[in-house]
C-alpha cells in the first residue's frame, strides 16, 4: 500500500531537468517508492545517464528493506546512534531513567498528544482489557495508556533491540510487556484474537509490507476489536527550484507516504471507520525554504475488526 507516482502526463520525459525536479519533490515528501516509481517511467521512454544515476542512488537508500534482517539491523543501528551513544547525554538519560524522571515527563508528554487523544477516545469506545503496541520504540504510548487506565494490559513489540532496552528500563507498570520483534510478526508471538485494541503509531511508513503487516496486526485482534494506526501527512507545496535530496540517516527510513485520498479508499469501507488530521510543526531547517505547508502533521487512522 503506497501512493502511486508514475510519470504525470504533463511531464515530458525528455524534459530530464523538469522530471528530476518532481522526482526531488516526492522524496522530499519521503514518497521514495513513488518517486522511483516516477524516475523509472521517464527512463522507460528516454534512456538518460542523469535518470539511471538518481535511479541507483534512490535504490541504494531502499537496500534495508531487501531482507528481514537488513531491515533489523538498519533500525538497531539508525536508534543505537540516535539513543546508546556513550558520553555525557547517556549518562544524564541513565540517571534520569533511574530516578524515574525520565518516565514520568515521557508519559506526561505522550497525554498532550492529539494521536494520544484520539487513541484514548477507541480506549473509552472498545473498553478493552488486552491491548497491543505494535512499533512501541521506547515504550511511550504503551506506559502512558498504563498509566491512565490500570486495567488493562499492553503488549508492546519493537524492533531495534536499544528500544527495547531502554523502554525495559523506563518502564514501572506491570500491566505493560516490551518484547523485540517486528510488527509484521505478531502473530508469531501471540494467539489469533488476543487483543481487543491493537495499534501502531508511525510505524507504516516504515516497514518493508504494509499490507503483511496489517494483515499480521488483524490476526491477532478480535473480531469487534480496534485497529489504529498513525502515520505522517506531508502535503506541501514548491516555491522554487528544489535542491538535491539526501535521506536524514543516510537510507530511506520513512520509504512510502499516505494521503488522505489513498487512506480512505483503501480502509473507507472498513466497519467504524474514522480519519482524523492532526496538525503537526513544520520543520524549519530540515526542510528546504524552497517548500510551503499545505497539510502537514499526522493522519491517525482507526477502524473495526469485522
Amino acid at each position: 500500500m503506497t501512493e502511486a507516482s508514475a510519470l504525470p502526463p504533463a511531464l515530458d520525459p525528455a524534459d530530464v531537468d523538469g522530471v528530476i525536479q518532481a522526482v526531488r519533490f516526492e522524496l522530499y515528501r519521503e514518497n521514495i517508492y513513488g518517486g522511483l516509481e516516477m524516475l523509472e517511467a521517464a527512463q522507460a521512454r528516454r534512456s538518460d545517464p542523469r535518470y539511471a544515476e538518481l535511479s541507483a542512488r534512490i535504490r541504494s537508500w531502499l537496500g534495508h528493506l531487501a531482507s528481514r534482517e537488513a531491515y533489523i539491523a538498519a533500525q538497531e543501528e539508525q536508534y543505537k546512534g540516535l539513543r546508546w551513544k556513550m558520553g555525557l547525554k547517556l549518562i544524564e538519560k541513565r540517571l534520569r531513567m533511574l530516578t524515574g524522571k525520565k518516565t514520568r515527563k515521557m508519559v506526561e508528554r505522550r497525554g498532550r498528544d492529539p494521536e494520544f487523544q484520539e487513541l484514548e477516545r477507541a480506549v473509552e469506545t472498545v473498553k478493552p482489557k488486552r491491548v497491543l503496541d505494535a512499533g512501541c520504540g521506547e515504550g511511550g504510548v504503551a506506559m502512558a495508556l498504563a498509566a491512565r487506565h490500570p486495567d488493562l494490559s499492553v503488549d508492546g513489540v519493537e524492533v531495534s533491540a536499544t528500544n527495547v532496552r531502554i523502554a525495559r528500563q523506563l518502564n514501572r507498570w506491570k500491566t505493560v510487556t516490551i518484547r523485540q520483534g517486528l510488527a509484521e510478526e505478531v502473530h508469531e508471538h501471540f494467539e489469533a484474537g488476543r487483543f481487543d485494541l491493537a495499534y501502531s503509531f508511525a510505524v507504516l511508513e516504515h516497514v518493508r509490507d504494509v499490507d503483511a503487516t496489517i494483515r499480521s496486526i488483524m490476526t491477532v485482534l478480535r473480531p469487534g476489536g480496534r485497529f489504529c494506526f498513525v502515520v505522517p501527512m506531508h502535503e506541501f507545496r514548491a516555491r522554487g527550484p528544489i535542491p538535491d535530496y539526501q535521506p536524514v540517516h543516510g537510507y530511506a527510513d520513512h520509504c512510502r507516504v499516505f494521503s488522505e485520498t489513498e487512506l480512505r479508499r483503501r480502509f473507507g469501507n472498513e466497519p467504524g471507520f474514522h480519519l482524523a488530521k492532526i496538525p503537526g510543526a513544520w520543520k524549519h531547517g530540515e526542510i528546504p525554504a524552497c517548500f510551503e505547508p499545505v497539510e502537514f502533521g499526522s493522519f491517525f487512522v482507526s477502524f473495526s475488526k469485522p
